[in-house]
């Protein structure tokens, strides 16, 4: 039977780079943030949408990242391995969190957060001190729902090779 594995955290704990990994293992592995038209950028009183990609949010905007559910469950229904890892994190992470069969939260210190996000060029997300702040603020309680929700903690400080490896070894028995 297919399992579909979410791996989520805040910015700058390596969702990305730990997909690149999961990879270079061998792994079916999306970076469902790279997927064009699957996640937009709207604003959290009207609803509309602001733009396609969260580089662009400004500051003191109030909006969302919002993943287009139903696009995602077509890329899962027509995953071509038994075991594929998506990618990605998203203001509703609760929601897409029951499209999975299991989600991974991975985790690192607020230093190591502010570390990897420094090094992000201007313009992305994360590459201002402002942002930086903005996300530590709440990175705490974001990732406690997360794990009230069902999500279970991966320590993300570790070289992504390793921790991509210690994820791909909870799964052993489903490739």
């Amino acid at each position: 039977m297919k399992k579909a594995v979410f791996i989520t955290a805040v910015s700058g704990s390596g969702k990305s780079t730990v997909c690149k990994a999961l990879t270079g293992l061998g792994y079916e592995a999306y970076d469902i943030e790279s997927i064009p038209g699957l996640f937009s950028l709207v604003d959290e009183n009207t609803g509309e949408v602001i733009s396609k990609e969260i580089g662009e949010l400004k500051e003191g905007l109030n909006a969302d990242w919002v993943c287009d559910i139903k696009k995602l469950e077509t890329i899962i229904a027509n995953q071509a391995a038994e075991l594929a890892f998506y990618c990605g994190g998203t203001s509703r992470t609760e929601e897409l969190m029951a499209v999975f069969d299991y989600t991974l939260v991975l985790q690192v210190s607020d230093d190591t957060t502010r570390k990897r996000l420094a090094t992000r060029s201007a313009g992305e997300f994360g590459s201002t001190e402002a942002v930086r702040d903005w996300v530590i603020s709440w990175k705490h309680s974001v990732e406690a729902d997360w794990l009230a929700a069902g999500g279970m903690s991966i320590d993300a400080e570790p070289e992504p090779s390793v921790v991509a490896q210690s994820i791909v070894d909870r799964f052993a028995d489903a490739k």
